[in-house]
């Protein structure tokens, strides 16, 4: 077990500490003290992987992992565990109360095997099989009435058959439901047709009826990209033009509907009159939408919305200074690829102070940010803005990228197919803004052939500093999703004894 331990100074005082309690012999006055060393140590292992060997050490360390639940609270495997998962779930039963599968997602599940597993897991309370492949539920009658009792998340993204029995999975202590694509660069590879039935008629109604306490609502779409016949009749887009149907969700603080193509004004309306809490929305690239459903946004959210990305959207002018001038809490703004959006909602934005001034994350992709806007963001959110869309411009230029640079907080940088911008440009920006660990600048018209030299250092910046579109989604959460998450076997519980 030392061998195992982290070769640091403090992990060794334990050991030595630990060692010199053993001398003292197991009275009743100091077993207690003996049992804190252990689970003090024990916290550098790998629970449960490491409960079998654990517990062959003797009966104090075979006692302190039996009764302690916290040790066997939470499996999160690699795919490496992959193949001994099925067992470490029976071992846990009844004490298992988190399953999370997403990181081993590229493994080879055995299906069968994890519905066994599962059926001894009576008490799971979050359950995240995000991008696992199809778990055979059919016949599982009682195995979904388990859950549905005892879940509180639920997460089945890129699931396609798990998805259609979510109606049975919902349940009154759910707070977190995630469904539809794994990401949205996924679902642009897969057939339109495969996805058409994945969302069951009805689910959103079944929702608001077993599950009104949920508060997180991720479902997002299929961005249909043409090219299929009789795309007004698939049933994904029946399903979301149901979606009224989670009015009845008052606790409902985030909703993530990007890309639900076949959703309406109407929806939207009754959603934004009925759940007063959203503080998060997401309707990126439901294209059917229109300004009515925005002023509703702002007309009944303006007390509480925090993030909304309607990025890819038809909204006009005037229904975004709406949205800008009646909420101004806004942290998150994403009108990247507005059809309708140009300069003028930025002069709009910027020409305000008083509207919307905390904002972190300021998507204006595709709308022609040029060297007077960077000044303006300079000015106005030097002090808050973390994130910033500015794809597709052809007005902006390196004056304006240095603009950029100096804003301290920035973290992330979409700056992709930017058409007045140089190489050498692009490197003073890397080297002027360290805390810049994010940037897409992919497909940019460079005017002239970079020297070697240029084109390398160019290039080693952005190896350093890759930029994941599907990250985005954490600035839209709601704040209680981004607090610290409790560690491994719930350590966070366990007070060491030990100074």
């Amino acid at each position: 077990f030392l061998k195992a331990a982290p070769r640091t100074h403090s992990a060794q005082i334990r050991a030595m500490k630990y060692v010199k309690a053993l001398d003292v012999g197991s009275t009743p006055a100091n077993l207690l003290t003996v049992e804190q060393y252990v689970l003090s140590l024990l916290r550098w292992l790998q629970f449960p992987w490491a409960s079998a060997r654990v517990a062959a050490v003797c009966r104090t360390w075979h006692t302190c992992t039996s009764r302690h639940g916290e040790f066997w609270a939470r499996v999160i495997p690699t795919p490496e565990q992959v193949p001994a998962l099925s067992v470490v779930l029976q071992r846990c039963g009844s004490r298992l109360r988190t399953l999370d599968l997403s990181a081993a997602s590229s493994a080879s599940f055995d299906g069968d095997s994890l519905v066994r597993a599962l059926r001894a897991c009576q008490g799971l309370e979050v359950l995240n099989l995000a991008g696992c492949g199809d778990v055979p539920l059919e016949g599982e009658a009682d195995l979904c009435t388990a859950l549905a009792r005892s879940l509180r998340s639920l997460n089945v993204r890129g699931c396609r058959q798990l998805q259609r029995h979510l109606p049975k999975l919902v349940g009154p202590r759910l707070r977190v439901l995630e469904a539809g694509w794994q990401s949205e660069f996924n679902a642009t590879q897969e057939d339109p047709h495969e996805w058409s039935d994945a969302l069951p008629r009805g689910l959103f109604a079944s929702i608001g009826r077993h599950s009104p306490s949920i508060e997180t609502l991720r479902v997002p779409g299929y961005l249909l990209v043409g090219g299929y016949d009789d795309q007004d009749n698939l049933s994904i887009k029946a399903s979301y033009r149901s979606i009224s149907e989670i009015g009845k969700l008052s606790q409902l603080r985030r909703l993530d509907l990007c890309c639900a193509m076949g959703i309406l004004d109407s929806a939207v309306m009754a959603v934004a009159r009925d759940c007063r809490r959203l503080r998060s929305i997401n309707l990126r690239c439901c294209q059917l939408l229109t300004d009515p459903a925005l002023r509703a946004i702002a007309e009944h959210l303006q007390e509480e919305l925090v993030h909304i990305n309607i990025s890819c959207c038809n909204f006009s002018d005037a229904a975004v200074q709406r949205l800008a001038s009646s909420c101004r809490l806004l942290k998150t703004l994403d009108l990247c690829y507005c059809s309708k959006l140009g300069p003028a909602i930025l002069a709009f934005l910027l020409g305000d102070a008083t509207l919307c001034p905390v904002l972190r994350m300021l998507g204006v992709g595709g709308l022609d940010f040029g060297d007077e806007e960077a000044a303006g963001v300079a000015r106005k959110y030097r002090d808050t803005l973390e994130h910033l869309g500015i794809g597709s411009s052809r007005r902006l230029t390196d004056a304006g990228l240095v603009l950029l640079a100096g804003l301290p907080r920035l973290r992330k940088l979409s700056a992709h197919r930017l058409e007045s911008v140089s190489r050498l440009g692009l490197i003073e920006l890397c080297e002027r803004a360290p805390g810049l660990r994010h940037i897409d600048a992919e497909e940019c018209a460079f005017a002239l052939p970079a020297p070697s030299e240029d084109q390398h250092r160019l290039s080693s910046g952005l190896e350093e500093r890759t930029y994941s579109y599907d990250d985005s989604d954490s600035e839209t959460d709601v704040e209680i999703e981004l607090e610290p998450q409790e560690p491994l076997s719930g350590w966070a519980r366990l007070a060491s004894p030990i100074a």
